[in-house]
């Protein structure tokens, strides 16, 4: 009988592990950076003495400065975004200052190539730089013009005296990159913004400008007529609304009744006599020069609006009983505020 062979097969099963490599693209590595930002050191000051003269187009420029810090060892670059919020403004353009008594000043705030600084949310213009290197351990400081400009057509001129304050915020967004192709994507909301607080204020100031003054022409009066009247003189004031002014009248001899003489040359030491008055008539109010800006005394008070108001000079002369001949005075108009 033949022996019956039975072979036996082992298998030997292996593993057989493929490399696997996860692959990242240098260019979008991200670099220990940070960054601050601030505007003209905290405060823009448009000015001390805002009136109505210089309320609509009073202008300033400030620096907006932002620093970036390298904390890394490598080699990056630094990309940022610089916007403004509303701040106090419930918009951004204008802004608004708010003074005492509910007061306001319009603002606007522009970058150097004229559009506004806005935040980017289409009511301005956000200011981004281009990308730039920063080495290990360094800080690089920048800035960037910002021109600050009171606004026509709000009725600034209308602001009462006083400081006029506006609180508002910059909005920094910033990343990193270790090549210069890496640009911040702000707009896909896909970084934290920080906001770094500043001020701009104006100190409004009572101030008055007399616009104009026009002459009282007694024309040709006969030598007997008696008390001769004449109220064609109007004086045109702008004051601060709610300064309250006083103003004065001082004929060329320095009467502070306003009683003055009229002169054919100023070297004459005869003349026809007249009297300055604030009411019509010859018994009307005298108007003088006793005024001052705490008391009225024999001028004319007012309370500005911040518009200009009208004040009617009257003249009255007792007698043309005199030599026949062209007469004439100046008289000082005096404001006191």
């Amino acid at each position: 009988m033949k022996p019956f062979k039975v072979k036996l097969f082992q298998w030997r099963y292996g593993l057989f592990l493929l490399p696997v490599v996860l692959w990242s693209p240098v260019n979008s590595a991200q670099a220990d950076i940070t960054c601050t930002a601030s505007m003209n050191s905290g405060t823009v000051n448009i000015n001390n003495a805002i009136t109505p003269v210089n309320a609509d187009n009073k202008a300033i420029t400030g620096n907006l400065n932002y620093s970036c810090t390298n904390n890394g060892t490598s080699p990056a670059y630094a990309s940022v975004h610089l916007g403004i919020d509303g701040g106090d403004s419930a918009t951004l353009n204008p802004h608004y200052m708010s003074g005492p008594n509910s007061s306001k000043l319009a603002f606007t705030m522009t970058l150097p190539n004229g559009a506004l600084w806005g935040n980017g949310n289409g009511s301005g213009s956000e200011y981004h730089p281009d990308p730039f290197l920063i080495s290990p351990s360094e800080m690089i400081t920048r800035s960037v013009v910002i021109k600050t400009t009171l606004l026509f057509g709000y009725h600034n001129a209308y602001a009462t005296e006083g400081v006029h304050v506006n609180n508002s915020y910059i909005t920094l967004k910033y990343d990193s990159a270790t090549d210069n192709t890496a640009r911040l994507n702000y707009r896909n909301g896909d970084q934290e913004a920080i906001q770094f607080p500043f001020t701009v204020q104006a100190t409004v100031v009572s101030s008055c400008l007399i616009n104009s003054a026009s002459n009282i022409d007694l024309g040709s009066q006969p030598a007997n007529l008696t008390n001769i009247t004449g109220y064609n003189s109007v004086i045109n004031v702008t004051c601060t609304n709610d300064a309250l002014y006083n103003i004065g009248l001082s004929p060329s001899n320095d009467n502070a009744d306003g009683e003055g003489v009229m002169t054919e040359t100023p070297s004459d030491s005869y003349g026809v006599p007249y009297q300055l008055r604030s009411t019509s008539g010859v018994g009307g109010t005298i108007w003088g020069n006793t005024a001052t800006s705490d008391n009225v005394g024999n001028g004319v008070a007012g309370t500005g609006s911040g518009a200009p108001k009208s004040h009617t000079v009257y003249v009255t002369v007792p007698s043309a009983d005199f030599k026949p001949g062209n007469y004439s005075d100046i008289v000082t108009i005096s404001v006191n505020y």
